[in-house]
């Protein structure tokens, strides 16, 4: 019975490390108390692609799709619109066949009718020599 419990709790902490791992995930953290728009700009190499991004729950698995946003090219961006809070945690998920690995950096921008977060999509390499 201890050897199925013990072996139950080690499936469910690696499964929780290899969906952080998947993921690009990150918390609202801007000066206002809500938003109302999520934007991503595609800086990566890639075109023509879509992507999402979901709302968490506390234990990281999906709440909802905040909405699926499709690139076209360099710099192309996409809009979704829908009242969310600060300290909300999202998740960006790539397609199963993204040939990259991405990372991302969050701009916070107040418009005169959006506050929106900027998610900028890269290229998860470096210019600098890490040896």
């Amino acid at each position: 019975m201890k050897t199925k419990f013990l072996f139950s709790l080690l499936a469910a902490m690696l499964l929780t490390v290899a969906q952080t791992y998947a993921k690009n995930i990150f918390v609202v953290e801007g000066s206002e108390d809500s938003y109302n728009q999520i934007r991503v700009v595609n800086e990566t190499s890639q075109k023509d692609f879509n992507c999402r991004i979901v709302l968490l729950n506390e234990d990281e698995t999906t709440k909802e799709v905040y909405g699926v946003y499709n690139l076209k090219e360099y710099k192309d961006s996409d809009i979704n619109t829908k009242r969310f809070k600060q300290g909300d945690k999202f998740a960006i998920q790539m397609p199963k066949d993204f040939p990259i690995e991405v990372s991302f950096y969050l701009e916070y921008k107040d418009y005169p009718l959006f506050d929106a977060v900027v998610v900028h999509l890269t290229d998860k390499t470096t210019e600098f020599n890490e040896d």
